[in-house]
Order: structure tokens, then C-alpha cells, then sequence
């Protein structure tokens, strides 16, 4: 068993002694997006996700494609044995699920993908039917079957809402009331490789190794989902630590004076979402605000070169319209700006994406 190492390793800008954080860079090669649903929720609520992909290159159109880490605390390792639940574009690149629209995005181009969890995925939809995807971009027919590709850069994003019934005044039939089908739905970023949570990011310059989440509140009329990915490598357990945090910045405590956490064990590639956290999992009632501290207490790996990352989500939903709000988790110190605009004119080279190792994970080969 590995803990946590306050031990600076090549990041985005590590290289360069830069750090990395959440902030509007939200394209690459490779994002997490952190929950994706077709399911059933808390009053009657019925969920389902449509996805957005937009290629940013200005010259190269790009193919994407993508597989799905269903949620629960299981071992997802095993999409990545093969392309077998993988959705691409061509078929020629042997994925078992084809969406030609995936394939030759041209330039400033974009697709919507609609309900992609009961589209690609519907033995996973229904009760439960939710997880986290993983997209892959690169040039257009680029893909060779060792699972290498030319990198190219996109963006990705998912509207997650539920269905509801709306009834307004009939205008023409005084006392009558006109009914319609209406959507009430939040917004996830998708997460780039270079802004998970490491475990090993602690330095002089800060500490990246945990996510805070705002907006925690749970009563009668709102409740609070909150999610983990474990984006680590295909060998890497993590031991999360989850802790809610009062409106004064100390800890809940119990009856013994300590604080309250949960640790939880989060296999490799595992997506996991605790629904009304805090009754369900801290048996807590009327809390009006809070935050939670995620981070990675612990870790194991049976592999040689170990990353472990994860990425977190909050879900705030009003009780009576089931309209949820999505907080997407922060870091609590700030990038380099120094580092990332450079102000003196010595005439050096612009700073450089390193770290490349970071990028654990890869489309797998069809041999």
C-alpha cells in the first residue's frame, strides 16, 4: 500500500516548474467526461445524456472515439482489453460499435450525441444506467492497430436532464390547462488529462492532489449527488477520502469529537456517485450549505509506473422541479501565471506540454 508522496513529478507544466490547474483549458486528446446517464432518480425524475464533441484544429479534421466506464465500485479495466465496446467512426478500425458521425469532423466542426448511454451502451441503461465516458480524439484515419494515432485536440461536453411535464393556462378555454413535455438539465465540462487531481502534484508551488466542491446542501426542498472517477492508470486503487466541511471551514464532527469522512475503496477506472450523500452515506439531515474535500488518502498498484488521478462532481437538485445545477470541482491554489504568460522578453521558448506519461491511458490495440 502506497500513501500519498509530497513529490513534484512532470505534469502539464511541471516540466517547466509550472503547475497545473483547473482552469478554462478544456481541450486535448484524451477528457474524461465525469457522468453520463440513462436512469431512473429521486421523484419520479427520468435521466438521460446527449454529448458534444467539437473538433478545435484549425487545418486537420480528426476521427473520436470513445468507450463507457459503467458506475459501482467495479474494476472497468477490462474496456480497455479491447475495442469490443468501443464506439468509433470506421468500421475498418474494428470498433464493435460504429457512428459515422464520429469520423472526419472537419475543422470548427461539431456533433451532438444524443442519449449516448441507451444509444451505444443499453445493457447499462435503466436503474443505475449511468458512469463516465472517455474520449479519444486524433488526425482522421490515423488510428493504427497497435492503438497509436496522431494526436489532435478537441472539446467535449454533456448536457445531462430530466424530462418533465409542464401544464400552462389554456389561453382560448378559460379554467383548461395545456400540457407539454419540457427538459430541466445541467451542463458537465469534460475533464483533459492534464487537469485530474495527483496524487503526487504537491510542491512548493501548491497542492493538486485534492478537489473541493461548493454548493453542498441537502433539506427538504434540495438534495446533493456527488461523484468520483478514478482516472488513474488500469492497475491503480484508490483509497478516496470524502469530507464534508462546515460554513465556517472546520469539519463536521461525531460523537467522539473527530471529524467525519468516508473512505472508500475505488477500483481501477471506476466511476461511483453517492445520491443524497449526505442522508444516505453520513445519515445527516438540514444542512443548508456545506463543501466537501475529495482527495486520495491512499493508494494501491500492481503496475511498474503507477498515476494515480481521479476526478470528482457535484449535482445540486431542487426536490419539487428536479432542475439540477452542476458544481465541477476546483483546486484551491491557482496556476503559474508567470509560467503560463510569461512577461520578460529574454526571447526563450515558449512554455511546453510536458509530461506526456500523464496520458495513462490509450485506445487498445485488435491484436
Amino acid at each position: 500500500m502506497q500513501s500519498r508522496i509530497p513529490v513534484t513529478i512532470l505534469g502539464v507544466m511541471m516540466a517547466m516548474g509550472c503547475a497545473t490547474a483547473h482552469a478554462g483549458f478544456r481541450v486535448a486528446d484524451l477528457i474524461y467526461v465525469p457522468v453520463v446517464a440513462h436512469t431512473t432518480g429521486a421523484n419520479d425524475s427520468v435521466w438521460a445524456s446527449d454529448v458534444m464533441i467539437s473538433n478545435v484544429e484549425s487545418e486537420d479534421s480528426i476521427d473520436v472515439a470513445m468507450v463507457f466506464l459503467p458506475s459501482g465500485l467495479r474494476n472497468n479495466s477490462f474496456v480497455f482489453n479491447d475495442r469490443t465496446l468501443w464506439v468509433g467512426g470506421r468500421e475498418a478500425d474494428s470498433f464493435g460499435i460504429i457512428d459515422e458521425r464520429l469520423a472526419d469532423i472537419p475543422p470548427g466542426g461539431s456533433i451532438v450525441l444524443e442519449d449516448v448511454v441507451e444509444a451505444y451502451w443499453p445493457d447499462n441503461s435503466g436503474l443505475n444506467g449511468q458512469g463516465a465516458l472517455v474520449v479519444f480524439s486524433y488526425l482522421a484515419d490515423s488510428l493504427e492497430d497497435d492503438g497509436s494515432r496522431e494526436f489532435r485536440n478537441m472539446s467535449v461536453s454533456s448536457r445531462t436532464f430530466n424530462t418533465a411535464t409542464l401544464w400552462e393556462p389554456d389561453p382560448e378555454n378559460d379554467g383548461e390547462f395545456l400540457e407539454s413535455e419540457v427538459t430541466y438539465g445541467q451542463l458537465l465540462n469534460g475533464v483533459p488529462w492534464y487537469n485530474l487531481a495527483d496524487s503526487a502534484f504537491v510542491s512548493e508551488q501548491g497542492d493538486f492532489s485534492y478537489l473541493v466542491l461548493d454548493g453542498a446542501r441537502e433539506d427538504e426542498e434540495f438534495r446533493y449527488n456527488l461523484g468520483i472517477v478514478n482516472t488513474s492508470d488500469r492497475q491503480t486503487t484508490l483509497i478516496m477520502r470524502i469530507e464534508p466541511i462546515q460554513p465556517d471551514g472546520q469539519p463536521y464532527l461525531n460523537d467522539l469529537e473527530l471529524p467525519i469522512a468516508l473512505t472508500v475503496s475505488v477500483p481501477p477506472l471506476a466511476h461511483v456517485q453517492y445520491f443524497q450523500i449526505f442522508s444516505s452515506v453520513f445519515g445527516m439531515t438540514d444542512i443548508p450549505q456545506a463543501r466537501f474535500n475529495i482527495s486520495i488518502d491512499q493508494w494501491s498498484t500492481t503496475g511498474t509506473d503507477p498515476h494515480p488521478t481521479f476526478t470528482t462532481y457535484g449535482s445540486l437538485i431542487d426536490n419539487g422541479s428536479n432542475d439540477p445545477t452542476t458544481y465541477e470541482p476546483t483546486f484551491e491554489f491557482p496556476y503559474n501565471i508567470d509560467c503560463m504568460w510569461p512577461t520578460d522578453d529574454g526571447g526563450g521558448d515558449e512554455p511546453k506540454v510536458g509530461g506526456t506519461s500523464r496520458r495513462v491511458l490509450e485506445i487498445p490495440s485488435v491484436w
